[in-house]
């Protein structure tokens, strides 16, 4: 196997790895019995506006051709929500992003893409990341930290692919392709079910736990299941602690034209802080490691996976 379908093997992993759940999880609810419950759910005040900063970090390690190569991609997002209600009552979030800087090393290969560095970029993406920057997108949230859809997404999708030669239709499809994989599930969606999807659906009271689960199919299947424990609520704060496994089912997927199969298994760690009366974040610590093979082309590759990612804000 050639040093390009290893780069473009990291690129889907680092895409898809960086999925949580979805908000067709499967939720479960265990009750214990202590004194006082709580609802903990999306409920936040129209009008207001809450600001984030969001730093992912994704180590892919695998060996190729008998020594270890060494990939790391660095996502940095800063993004601002400012809060509406539709006649549903279900939230709506217009976001709006501040600041979107991409770091990746695969092998030997460097990539530094900054959005307020896009004018005048001979990069594509890099002028993609700056329409992202500067586009308003809208997304539709339930009370229970679902998300109905998103408005906005692929009109800027759209000014993207127009500025390409019509002729280009190889280049114009690569990067649609980059732009819902990389941009859409990658960024937008992922960052969006770490902040929500965390919600239990009934009451819950100091020291009860609360699981999700989830199949995520991004080029191979992966299975997520999570225990979620609200540890304690200090000055109208929540702090509810995550453990969770991942794991692979061994599923046939294809990539680069070429079929595989994967035997994945891993932990994911996290805790997270959050306005009790709102469900707003206020921070979050997530850490996930994950090792296996993944046979391709009658070859098993090795592969260790760390992740990584942080969230502060709050209200402006």
């Amino acid at each position: 196997m050639n040093k390009s379908c290893y780069i473009y093997l990291w690129v889907i992993f680092s895409v898809f790895l960086s999925c949580k759940t979805h908000p067709d999880s499967n939720r479960h609810y265990s009750d214990n019995d202590p004194k006082k419950a709580y609802r903990l759910q999306l409920n936040p005040k129209p009008g207001l506006q809450y600001t984030y900063s969001i730093t992912k970090e994704t180590e892919f390690q695998v060996e190729m051709e008998g020594k270890e190569v060494d990939n790391k991609t660095r996502v940095t997002i800063d993004v601002s929500y400012t809060i509406g209600r539709d006649s549903a009552g279900d939230v709506v979030l217009n976001m709006v992003y501040n600041k979107i800087h991409l770091y990746t090393k695969a092998g030997d290969t460097e990539t530094d893409l900054d959005a307020d560095n896009a004018e005048g970029s001979a990069d594509p993406a890099e002028r993609m990341l700056a329409l992202l920057k500067g586009g308003p997108i809208q997304a539709v949230v339930t009370p229970a930290g679902q998300i109905k859809g998103y408005k906005g997404v692929d009109e800027i999708r759209d000014k993207v692919l127009a500025k390409f030669d019509p002729s280009d239709t190889y280049g114009k499809s690569m990067a649609g392709k980059q732009w819902d994989e990389r941009i859409k599930e990658g960024m937008i969606k992922s960052n969006m079910e770490q902040l929500f999807s965390i919600f239990p659906d009934s009451v819950v009271h100091i020291g009860d736990r609360w699981k999700l689960s989830s199949t995520q199919k991004e080029g191979i299947s992966l299975n997520s299941r999570s225990s979620f424990q609200l540890k304690e609520i200090v000055d109208g704060t929540a702090v509810v602690r995550e453990e969770g496994e991942i794991s692979s089912d061994r599923g046939a997927g294809e990539m680069g034209g070429a079929t595989f199969t994967a035997d994945l298994k891993g932990k994911q760690e996290g805790e997270f802080e959050m306005e009790a009366e709102t469900g707003m974040l206020l921070s979050s610590d997530v850490n996930s490691t994950i090792k296996g093979t993944m046979n391709m082309m009658g070859r098993d590759i090795p592969m260790n996976i760390h992740m990584s990612m942080k969230m502060r804000g709050g209200k402006r």
